[in-house]
């Protein structure tokens, strides 16, 4: 009789706690969230495997307009773009940046191209994610040069100074239809990383079509920020 009692009191006990019953998850379920809060993009878009630094994207119309930079083995999103055409994906690079600048990622993006545009964003992050700034070139370049212009009948001479050194042009005034009256550096801009410096890459122009060379922009790492410090004039 004692054990048909015991029996039915563990019965009692059970089925009070079915009331209140706490329903545990699968063995795998944890593991599983893990795996999909942690699945990577949808398309590798960069790699550098020997400097383990990669970038991912995810595709919304024309562009990818969300960028998970991987570092090691660290990841972080930003909300950077860059046009979803594969001859135009980012470009990356890890190194030095001259002689104080040690162990930097650089990441260059194209926002924009077309017929007489290319609108490229370069970001400089070090291994903690941690963003240095970089002063954009083009006010820069447009103090460091100068541009005169003598016409004589139908062409245009013009005499382009940029680091002490002047060069010269003659152009026929038909060559266009649109001058500009100031040059211009707004439509493209290339960065690069060349020699272990960075460098931007924008042409003068000074009509439609129309340019007289390129200027190269070199950066130097100052009080926490990469600004611009040198200008050459490429006539490549």
């Amino acid at each position: 009789m004692r054990k048909i009692m015991m029996v039915m009191a563990g019965a009692l006990l059970l089925s009070g706690c079915s009331d209140n019953q706490v329903i545990l998850p699968k063995e795998n379920s944890v593991e599983n969230s893990l795996e999909s809060a942690t699945t990577a993009p949808d398309l590798l878009l960069a790699e550098n495997k020997i400097d383990q630094v990669a970038i991912y994207g995810r595709a919304q119309g024309d562009v990818f307009s969300s960028l998970t930079v991987q570092i090691d083995q660290a990841s972080q999103t930003y909300s950077w773009s860059n046009v979803s055409n594969p001859s135009f994906y980012p470009v990356i690079y890890r190194g030095s940046l001259g002689t104080e600048g040690k162990d930097m990622i650089v990441i260059v993006l194209t926002k924009g191209t077309g017929t007489g545009i290319h609108e490229s964003e370069v970001h400089v992050l070090r291994p903690d994610f941690t963003e240095i700034p970089v002063i954009d070139p083009r006010e820069f370049v447009l103090k460091e040069i100068q541009l005169e212009l003598h016409r004589e009948k139908a062409l245009r001479h013009y005499t382009l100074k940029v680091n002490e050194r002047e060069y010269s042009y003659d152009i026929d005034d038909r060559d266009s239809s649109d001058w500009f009256e100031q040059p211009s550096v707004q439509n493209i801009i290339r960065y690069d990383v060349r020699d272990q410096e960075l460098v931007a890459e924008l042409p003068i122009q000074i009509a439609i079509g129309q340019y007289l060379g390129n200027a190269i922009v070199k950066y130097r790492l100052v009080n926490g920020e990469l600004r611009p410090s040198t200008v050459e004039l490429s006539v490549e």
